[in-house]
Order: C-alpha cells, then structure tokens, then sequence
C-alpha cells in the first residue's frame, strides 16, 4: 500500500504536467498566429500581472479547452507536413482529474476516482472508475511527461522562438 501522502503528490504532479502541456501549446498557437500575420506574438509580462488588469485575448489568455487547443496545434503539424500529433487521449486523464471523485475510506488507501456522466432521467452513469495505484500514477506520469517533451521537440523542429533548441 502507497503511503498516503505519496497520492496527492503523485496526482500533484500529473495535474502539473497536464498543465503545462497546455501552455506549451498555447505557446506554439501563439507564436503561429503571429508568423501567419494574424496577430501578434504576445507581449504581456505574465509575472507582473495584477487581479483586475485588462489584457488582450489571445492564444495565452482565451479559454480554449485543452481538446480544442490539441485539436488546433494537430491540425497545424499537418499542414506543416509533421507526422507525428499530440495525444488527445489525455484529455481523458485531464478531464477525469479535473471533474471526478478521488475518494478513499482511508487516509492509507485504496484510493479509487469516479467519474460519471451528465444526467439523463435523473440517473447518471459512470464513465470513469479506476483504482490509483502506484502503477497506475507511475504510468499517468510518465505519459504526461513524455507527451509534454513530445509538444517541445515539435515546437523547436517548427523553429519557434518559444522552444528554443538546447
């Protein structure tokens, strides 16, 4: 049995590599969109953004969904003439992290996450039911990780500023 504490912090970092995948992303959108001339490459100092301030919308700030923006970035590496696409199958995981039940009867475990779906008649079903093991966060993490340096190695072979190659 996994420590307790170890799950949190294993999800921690799943969640962490989801979100990071997602601005790596919207950094390729964005610095297309500003070599196909319809915008401008964002020049917003992210760091010293304030609760209130007003900015523009743009590939960093908009609320595309991570489907949409994997969708739009596999959509570019084809036209591009790239083989290789970003796995919207993680979106799944994301979703599942994101709006299902992580539960546990005890703080040593198991831990279990549910997820169901939208309502119809009043019943719901279960869509999502998976035991978090160490094998299980083991696998997720990797998977995040690997696609994360998936989307990197693509931005830096599309020769974006963004990714700039080590």
């Amino acid at each position: 049995m996994c420590p307790s504490n170890s799950i949190p912090t294993n999800i921690g970092k799943i969640v962490a590599n989801l979100q990071s995948l997602e601005f790596a992303l919207r950094l390729i959108l964005d610095e297309l969109q500003s070599i196909h001339g319809a915008g401008k490459r964002t020049q917003i100092d992210f760091m010293k953004l304030t609760i209130g301030e007003w900015v523009p919308e743009n590939y960093i700030t908009n609320y595309d969904t991570l489907n949409q923006l994997i969708q739009k970035v596999n959509s570019e590496l084809h036209s591009r003439g790239l083989s290789e696409r970003v796995d919207d199958s993680l979106v799944e995981l994301r979703d599942t992290l994101a709006h299902g039940r992580v539960l546990a009867l005890n703080p040593d475990g198991p831990y279990r996450v549910l997820k169901f779906s939208k309502p119809k008649d009043s019943k719901v079903q279960v869509t999502v039911s998976v035991d978090i093991t160490p094998d299980w966060l083991s696998q997720q993490i990797k998977r995040t990780e690997n696609e994360l340096r998936k989307v990197v190695r693509l931005g830096q072979a599309l020769g974006l500023k963004c990714f700039p190659s080590q």
